[in-house]
């Protein structure tokens, strides 16, 4: 990858942040989060992966359509602020990334747990 494509997915990745930024209702029942984006290689297509925290499913799926419908409107804004000969097609993309490593903090701690519980039990100490 180019140092060019590199820099052109910060810099959309940044000018998304900002342009959702101030959207009302985004941020409601459930914190999301941009966690990447990943820019095809002919540039005109960009994948947007956005994670929700504190969020029933129907929450998330209300942001997913929300992201959906500010796609057009996202791209307008970043033709417009960044003045570039074309910008890519937004999609918007769930990562389920941190509830999978939150679940694997969960299973380890709990394995901790047991560890700890065994060895009192035994007499044995871990030290």
């Amino acid at each position: 990858m180019s140092k060019r494509h590199e820099r052109l997915t910060q810099l959309f990745l940044q000018e998304i942040n900002l342009a959702l930024r101030n959207t009302p209702n985004l941020n409601d029942r459930g914190l999301l989060t941009i966690t990447t984006a990943k820019l095809s290689g002919d540039e005109k297509e960009l994948k947007v992966y956005y994670s929700v925290i504190n969020a029933t499913p129907e929450q998330t799926e209300a942001k997913a359509r929300l992201l959906t419908a500010k796609a057009r409107e996202i791209r307008t804004v970043l033709y417009k602020r960044l003045r570039l000969k074309s910008i890519p097609e937004i999609h918007f993309e769930f990562d389920d990334t941190p509830e999978k490593a939150a679940r694997i903090e969960e299973l380890l701690a709990k394995v901790r747990e047991e560890r700890e519980n065994d060895e009192k039990e035994n007499g044995n100490t871990a030290d």
